[in-house]
Formats: structure tokens, C-alpha cells, sequence
């Protein structure tokens, strides 16, 4: 996505919060970002996404987050506290929290599944490929989403990023809501 559609979509939006740590989560919320680290520069370079990174809220302070690859892979894959995390940083200006409506049904086997994902030794980060355990920050949330039925779509694309994840929950005002967000770009001309 570019700066000016991220813009186009959110400048229609009011947030309920300044910064991550003033917002009121609830287990479900998703947290999206852009945030350039050593870690997603590379990325930024060649893909030029406009968000960087994304993690699932869980209640009680903690997120999972496909974090990248770790000095101990099984690490790649993991729960944390938020507000120790990085997501709490001074630096980071442009975020958006998404929330999915009516996920109370649904949100204990979510959160069930995800801390599976994130103890199971086996899975790492990586892209999708037939035979391992593998996913990226926005593919962990989007493959909740659509296997509890949050995301109703056949043709799902090979590679799923947080620029995807977000597009696609602004899209369907019916099931998701923007409850907060920052972001530090010029109003388009």
C-alpha cells in the first residue's frame, strides 16, 4: 500500500488514542505497523509495504507475533508482553489497531490456537510452504481469521503481509473496526 491510500482510508476514521499504550485493548485486537528496524529494512527496500509488522492481542497485556527468525528458531514464534515489547516504543508513529466485532464467540479458541502455534517447537517464521510449520506476523492472524470464519475469501493469495491483512479488515466494515491509529503522513494533494 501506499502512503496515500493507508491516508485515503484512515483519514475517515477517528482514533480513540494518541499512542499503542493509551488505547483500551480487548483480546482479539490486531496491531499493525510500520516500524523500520534492522530487522525490516531489507524488506522495506525491495517490497516497499507500507506496514512493516503485526500481532494479535490476547488480553492481559500479552500479544503474539511472529517476531522474524531468532538466534533459537523456536523462539520465531512467540507470546509476549506488550508493554515490555517494542510496540511500546517512542519512535514508533504510524500504527493502527483493528478490531474484529462479535469475536467473543470465537476468541478462546483463537487464543488457544495461537499459543499452540507459539509453544509448538516446530513452527518458524518464514513464508507458507507445503510440509512445514511456517508463517509470517500477518499470515499467523490471517489464518485465525479465516479458518473462524472472520475472513470469507476463496482466493487467497500465496503471501499475506500486514499492508494485506490491513486492506483487507478496512474492507469489511461489517466484521472489523479501526479503534485507534497514528499515522505521520501529509494530507495527500
Amino acid at each position: 500500500m501506499s502512503p496515500n491510500q493507508v491516508y485515503k482510508i484512515l483519514s475517515k476514521k477517528i482514533s480513540t488514542c494518541q499512542k499503542i499504550s493509551d488505547c483500551k485493548l480487548v483480546a482479539g485486537d490486531i496491531l499493525i505497523r510500520r516500524y523500520i528496524t534492522k530487522r525490516t529494512w531489507l524488506i522495506d527496500k525491495l517490497a516497499h509495504p507500507y506496514f512493516t509488522h503485526s500481532a494479535f492481542y490476547l488480553g492481559n497485556d500479552r500479544i503474539v507475533e511472529a517476531v522474524g527468525t531468532e538466534r533459537n528458531p523456536e523462539d520465531d514464534i512467540q507470546i509476549s508482553t506488550l508493554s515490555r515489547s517494542d510496540w511500546f516504543n517512542d519512535d514508533i508513529k504510524n500504527w493502527v489497531i483493528v478490531r474484529p466485532k462479535n469475536i467473543e464467540p470465537k476468541i478462546n479458541t483463537i487464543k488457544n490456537n495461537l499459543a499452540n502455534i507459539a509453544e509448538d517447537r516446530e513452527y518458524r517464521f518464514g513464508l507458507p510452504q507445503q510440509g512445514y510449520k511456517r508463517f509470517t506476523c500477518a499470515d499467523l492472524i490471517f489464518n485465525q481469521l479465516k479458518e473462524n470464519g472472520f475472513i470469507k475469501i476463496s482466493d487467497t493469495p500465496k503471501i499475506i503481509s500486514p499492508d494485506y491483512l490491513f486492506w483487507l479488515t478496512t474492507l469489511n466494515s461489517m466484521d472489523f473496526e479501526i479503534v485507534g491509529y497514528s499515522i505521520s503522513i501529509e494530507k495527500p494533494t
